[in-house]
Protein backbone atom coordinates (compact mmCIF):
# COMPACT_ATOMS: atom_id res chain seq x y z
CA UNK A 1 0.00 0.00 0.00
CA UNK A 2 1.53 3.58 -1.35
CA UNK A 3 0.13 6.56 0.84
CA UNK A 4 0.34 10.01 0.60
CA UNK A 5 1.38 12.05 2.89
CA UNK A 6 -0.48 15.28 4.29
CA UNK A 7 2.26 17.19 4.73
CA UNK A 8 2.19 17.25 0.90
CA UNK A 9 -0.27 19.84 0.83
CA UNK A 10 -0.78 20.73 4.58
CA UNK A 11 1.90 22.15 7.11
CA UNK A 12 1.52 24.19 9.91
CA UNK A 13 -2.15 23.71 10.15
CA UNK A 14 -1.51 26.09 6.46
CA UNK A 15 -3.19 24.87 3.10
CA UNK A 16 -6.61 23.01 2.77
CA UNK A 17 -6.34 19.29 4.38
CA UNK A 18 -9.16 18.34 2.14
CA UNK A 19 -6.46 18.97 -0.81
CA UNK A 20 -4.77 16.22 0.72
CA UNK A 21 -7.53 13.68 -0.71
CA UNK A 22 -7.60 15.80 -4.33
CA UNK A 23 -4.00 14.77 -4.55
CA UNK A 24 -3.67 11.34 -3.38
CA UNK A 25 -6.56 10.46 -5.37
CA UNK A 26 -5.30 12.08 -8.89
CA UNK A 27 -1.79 11.01 -8.06
CA UNK A 28 -3.33 7.38 -7.94
CA UNK A 29 -2.26 6.70 -4.22
CA UNK A 30 -3.93 3.76 -2.35
CA UNK A 31 -4.62 6.19 0.48
CA UNK A 32 -3.58 8.76 2.77
CA UNK A 33 -1.20 9.14 5.89
CA UNK A 34 -1.89 11.84 8.10
CA UNK A 35 0.91 13.45 9.91
CA UNK A 36 1.09 16.11 13.28
CA UNK A 37 0.34 19.37 11.24
CA UNK A 38 -3.35 17.57 11.49
CA UNK A 39 -5.84 18.09 14.32
CA UNK A 40 -7.89 15.56 16.12
CA UNK A 41 -10.33 17.12 14.70
CA UNK A 42 -9.16 16.30 11.25
CA UNK A 43 -9.29 12.88 11.56
CA UNK A 44 -12.90 12.11 11.18
CA UNK A 45 -13.42 14.40 8.32
CA UNK A 46 -10.91 13.45 6.53
CA UNK A 47 -11.70 9.64 6.72
CA UNK A 48 -14.59 10.41 5.60
CA UNK A 49 -13.42 12.11 2.63
CA UNK A 50 -11.17 10.15 2.18
CA UNK A 51 -13.64 6.83 2.19
CA UNK A 52 -15.92 8.93 -0.75
CA UNK A 53 -12.76 8.76 -2.84
CA UNK A 54 -12.23 4.79 -2.38
CA UNK A 55 -9.20 5.79 0.31
CA UNK A 56 -7.85 4.35 3.18
CA UNK A 57 -6.53 6.77 5.80
CA UNK A 58 -4.79 3.51 7.95
CA UNK A 59 -1.91 5.38 9.42
CA UNK A 60 -1.90 8.80 11.51
CA UNK A 61 0.22 10.44 13.54
CA UNK A 62 -0.33 10.85 17.55
CA UNK A 63 -0.42 12.95 19.91
CA UNK A 64 -2.15 15.67 17.67
CA UNK A 65 -3.46 19.08 18.90
CA UNK A 66 -7.16 19.11 19.46
CA UNK A 67 -7.12 22.40 17.63
CA UNK A 68 -4.81 24.36 15.55
CA UNK A 69 -1.85 25.72 17.35
CA UNK A 70 -1.44 29.46 17.62
CA UNK A 71 2.06 30.88 16.29
CA UNK A 72 5.15 29.61 18.46
CA UNK A 73 3.23 26.83 20.64
CA UNK A 74 4.09 23.54 20.18
CA UNK A 75 2.66 19.87 20.95
CA UNK A 76 4.08 18.24 24.39
CA UNK A 77 6.54 15.75 24.24
CA UNK A 78 5.31 11.99 25.43
CA UNK A 79 9.65 11.81 26.35
CA UNK A 80 9.79 15.44 28.05
CA UNK A 81 13.04 14.77 30.17
CA UNK A 82 12.14 17.46 33.17
CA UNK A 83 8.63 17.74 32.81
CA UNK A 84 5.49 15.47 34.12
CA UNK A 85 3.02 17.54 33.69
CA UNK A 86 3.90 17.70 29.84
CA UNK A 87 4.27 14.17 29.45
CA UNK A 88 0.74 14.19 31.30
CA UNK A 89 -0.68 16.25 28.47
CA UNK A 90 1.10 14.55 25.72
CA UNK A 91 -0.51 11.07 27.02
CA UNK A 92 -3.49 12.67 27.19
CA UNK A 93 -3.48 13.99 23.55
CA UNK A 94 -2.20 10.64 22.35
CA UNK A 95 -5.35 8.77 23.89
CA UNK A 96 -7.69 11.10 22.51
CA UNK A 97 -6.18 10.26 18.78
CA UNK A 98 -5.84 6.98 19.85
CA UNK A 99 -9.54 6.76 20.34
CA UNK A 100 -10.48 8.50 17.15
CA UNK A 101 -8.33 6.16 15.22
CA UNK A 102 -9.88 2.39 16.47
CA UNK A 103 -13.42 4.34 16.22
CA UNK A 104 -12.26 4.36 12.36
CA UNK A 105 -10.47 1.28 11.87
CA UNK A 106 -7.05 3.46 11.71
CA UNK A 107 -4.41 0.32 12.64
CA UNK A 108 -0.94 2.32 12.95
CA UNK A 109 -0.30 5.40 14.90
CA UNK A 110 3.34 7.00 14.10
CA UNK A 111 5.02 8.38 16.94
CA UNK A 112 7.57 11.56 17.73
CA UNK A 113 8.55 10.91 21.27
CA UNK A 114 10.34 14.40 21.75
CA UNK A 115 13.09 16.63 21.14
CA UNK A 116 16.01 17.16 23.49
CA UNK A 117 17.62 20.38 24.41
CA UNK A 118 21.16 20.95 24.03
CA UNK A 119 23.97 23.57 24.52
CA UNK A 120 24.71 23.75 20.80
CA UNK A 121 21.29 24.12 19.20
CA UNK A 122 20.40 22.90 15.33
CA UNK A 123 20.43 25.98 13.84
CA UNK A 124 23.97 26.71 14.71
CA UNK A 125 24.98 22.86 13.31
CA UNK A 126 23.14 24.39 9.74
CA UNK A 127 24.98 27.67 9.80
CA UNK A 128 28.43 25.18 10.13
CA UNK A 129 27.27 22.90 7.90
CA UNK A 130 26.69 25.30 5.25
CA UNK A 131 29.88 26.63 5.81
CA UNK A 132 31.62 22.98 5.42
CA UNK A 133 33.12 23.56 8.81
CA UNK A 134 32.08 20.09 10.12
CA UNK A 135 34.23 17.51 8.91
CA UNK A 136 37.85 19.21 9.64
CA UNK A 137 38.30 18.62 13.45
CA UNK A 138 40.31 21.98 13.69
CA UNK A 139 37.56 23.86 12.56
CA UNK A 140 35.10 25.84 14.87
CA UNK A 141 32.10 23.84 13.76
CA UNK A 142 33.73 20.64 14.25
CA UNK A 143 34.36 21.53 17.85
CA UNK A 144 30.60 22.79 18.48
CA UNK A 145 29.52 19.35 16.62
CA UNK A 146 31.78 17.50 18.93
CA UNK A 147 30.29 19.18 22.15
CA UNK A 148 26.31 18.41 20.89
CA UNK A 149 27.42 14.69 20.57
CA UNK A 150 28.98 14.83 23.42
CA UNK A 151 26.67 16.31 25.88
CA UNK A 152 23.47 14.01 24.01
CA UNK A 153 25.30 11.04 24.80
CA UNK A 154 25.63 11.92 28.28
CA UNK A 155 22.05 12.56 28.29
CA UNK A 156 21.46 8.80 26.63
CA UNK A 157 20.09 7.29 29.53
CA UNK A 158 18.23 9.91 30.65
CA UNK A 159 16.50 10.57 27.14
CA UNK A 160 15.94 6.37 27.58
CA UNK A 161 13.90 6.42 30.42
CA UNK A 162 11.55 9.47 29.59
CA UNK A 163 10.94 7.00 26.20
CA UNK A 164 10.45 4.14 28.51
CA UNK A 165 7.46 5.76 30.76
CA UNK A 166 5.97 7.25 27.56
CA UNK A 167 6.08 3.44 26.34
CA UNK A 168 4.89 1.97 29.66
CA UNK A 169 1.90 4.31 29.39
CA UNK A 170 0.84 4.17 25.61
CA UNK A 171 1.46 0.74 24.54
CA UNK A 172 -1.03 -1.18 27.06
CA UNK A 173 -3.78 1.39 25.12
CA UNK A 174 -2.68 0.48 21.88
CA UNK A 175 -2.66 -3.24 22.53
CA UNK A 176 -6.38 -2.96 23.75
CA UNK A 177 -7.42 -1.76 20.66
CA UNK A 178 -5.46 -3.71 18.72
CA UNK A 179 -3.48 -0.63 17.24
CA UNK A 180 0.24 -0.30 16.28
CA UNK A 181 2.99 2.01 17.29
CA UNK A 182 4.80 2.84 14.60
CA UNK A 183 8.49 5.18 16.59
CA UNK A 184 9.89 8.07 14.46
CA UNK A 185 13.67 7.40 14.76
CA UNK A 186 15.55 11.16 15.04
CA UNK A 187 17.55 12.19 12.14
CA UNK A 188 20.56 14.44 14.90
CA UNK A 189 21.33 14.44 17.94
CA UNK A 190 18.43 17.13 19.43
CA UNK A 191 15.63 14.31 19.14
CA UNK A 192 14.19 11.14 20.83
CA UNK A 193 14.98 8.26 20.36
CA UNK A 194 18.21 7.99 18.29
CA UNK A 195 19.09 4.65 16.26
CA UNK A 196 20.41 2.59 19.09
CA UNK A 197 17.89 3.97 21.12
CA UNK A 198 15.05 2.83 19.27
CA UNK A 199 16.29 -0.58 18.29
CA UNK A 200 17.23 -1.20 22.70
CA UNK A 201 13.64 0.34 23.08
CA UNK A 202 12.53 -2.56 20.18
CA UNK A 203 14.40 -5.27 22.06
CA UNK A 204 12.73 -4.56 25.61
CA UNK A 205 9.16 -4.06 24.28
CA UNK A 206 9.69 -7.09 21.64
CA UNK A 207 6.16 -8.61 22.33
CA UNK A 208 4.16 -5.45 22.18
CA UNK A 209 2.70 -3.69 18.91
CA UNK A 210 5.67 -1.33 18.52
CA UNK A 211 7.92 -0.92 15.30
CA UNK A 212 9.71 1.90 14.05
CA UNK A 213 9.55 4.14 11.02
CA UNK A 214 11.82 3.96 8.44
CA UNK A 215 12.66 7.08 6.78
CA UNK A 216 14.91 6.93 4.04
CA UNK A 217 15.37 10.79 4.17
CA UNK A 218 16.53 10.78 7.98
CA UNK A 219 18.98 7.86 7.38
CA UNK A 220 20.78 10.04 4.75
CA UNK A 221 20.87 13.26 7.05
CA UNK A 222 22.50 10.38 9.62
CA UNK A 223 24.92 9.41 6.94
CA UNK A 224 25.89 12.89 5.88
CA UNK A 225 26.31 13.76 9.55
CA UNK A 226 28.67 10.74 10.32
CA UNK A 227 26.38 9.61 12.67
CA UNK A 228 24.54 6.48 10.26
CA UNK A 229 24.06 3.18 12.48
CA UNK A 230 26.44 0.71 11.76
CA UNK A 231 25.49 -1.56 9.45
CA UNK A 232 24.33 -4.57 11.76
CA UNK A 233 21.94 -2.09 13.09
CA UNK A 234 21.01 -0.42 9.77
CA UNK A 235 19.75 -3.51 9.39
CA UNK A 236 17.91 -4.92 12.13
CA UNK A 237 16.48 -1.42 12.29
CA UNK A 238 15.11 -1.68 8.56
CA UNK A 239 13.93 -5.41 10.06
CA UNK A 240 12.08 -3.90 13.04
CA UNK A 241 10.45 -1.21 10.35
CA UNK A 242 6.35 -1.55 10.30
CA UNK A 243 5.77 1.70 8.24
CA UNK A 244 8.27 3.23 5.56
CA UNK A 245 9.04 6.78 4.60
CA UNK A 246 9.94 7.20 0.59
CA UNK A 247 11.16 11.24 -0.20
CA UNK A 248 9.42 12.66 -3.33
CA UNK A 249 10.85 13.43 -6.68
CA UNK A 250 12.00 17.24 -4.72
CA UNK A 251 14.20 16.33 -2.56
CA UNK A 252 14.60 16.18 1.43
CA UNK A 253 13.70 18.67 3.77
CA UNK A 254 16.07 17.89 6.23
CA UNK A 255 15.26 21.32 8.60
CA UNK A 256 19.13 21.52 9.43
CA UNK A 257 21.43 20.74 6.46
CA UNK A 258 20.53 23.24 3.93
CA UNK A 259 22.16 22.03 0.39
CA UNK A 260 22.13 18.14 1.09
CA UNK A 261 20.71 17.79 -2.21
CA UNK A 262 18.47 14.68 -3.77
CA UNK A 263 18.27 11.29 -1.43
CA UNK A 264 17.77 8.66 -2.32
CA UNK A 265 13.93 7.41 -3.01
CA UNK A 266 13.91 4.76 -0.48
CA UNK A 267 12.41 1.25 -2.13
CA UNK A 268 14.07 0.35 -4.94
CA UNK A 269 17.66 2.34 -4.40
CA UNK A 270 20.24 -0.75 -4.17
CA UNK A 271 21.48 1.89 -0.92
CA UNK A 272 18.61 1.10 0.67
CA UNK A 273 16.85 -1.65 2.27
CA UNK A 274 13.72 -2.60 0.74
CA UNK A 275 10.64 -2.70 3.00
CA UNK A 276 8.92 -6.10 3.87
CA UNK A 277 5.32 -7.03 1.40
CA UNK A 278 2.61 -5.34 3.37
CA UNK A 279 3.98 -2.47 5.05
CA UNK A 280 2.47 0.85 3.92
CA UNK A 281 4.60 3.09 2.30
CA UNK A 282 4.54 6.80 2.60
CA UNK A 283 5.30 9.63 -0.22
CA UNK A 284 6.73 12.36 1.75
CA UNK A 285 8.27 15.79 0.49
CA UNK A 286 7.72 19.29 0.07
CA UNK A 287 4.08 21.06 0.24
CA UNK A 288 5.03 22.93 -2.97
CA UNK A 289 5.56 19.43 -5.22
CA UNK A 290 3.36 19.09 -7.94
CA UNK A 291 1.16 16.88 -8.37
CA UNK A 292 3.45 15.29 -11.70
CA UNK A 293 6.08 15.19 -9.39
CA UNK A 294 4.05 13.46 -6.49
CA UNK A 295 2.81 11.21 -8.98
CA UNK A 296 6.15 10.56 -10.86
CA UNK A 297 7.59 9.56 -6.98
CA UNK A 298 4.55 7.21 -6.24
CA UNK A 299 5.30 5.26 -9.83
CA UNK A 300 8.97 4.74 -8.93
CA UNK A 301 7.76 3.44 -5.73
CA UNK A 302 5.23 1.14 -6.83
CA UNK A 303 7.73 0.01 -9.47
CA UNK A 304 10.71 -0.71 -6.98
CA UNK A 305 8.53 -2.51 -4.61
CA UNK A 306 7.16 -4.53 -8.10
CA UNK A 307 10.76 -5.73 -8.37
Amino acid sequence: MILCASGLRFVSGVGDPEQVIRLAADAGFDGVALGADCTRGHITALAAAALAAGLAVPVVAAPLADAPLGVGRRLPYLASLDDSDERRAAIALFTGVLESAASLGIRTLTVHLGEVALGVDAAQIAHRYARRELLDEDEPGARLWAAALGERRALSGLVSDACRYALDRILPHAERRDIAVAIEIAAGPWSAPTPREALSLLDEYGSAPVGVVWDAARMQVLTTLGIAPAPARYAALAAGATIWRATDAVGVESGYLPGLGDPPVGPGDTSQPTPTTGIPVIVAGHPNSTIHEVAEARARVATALAL
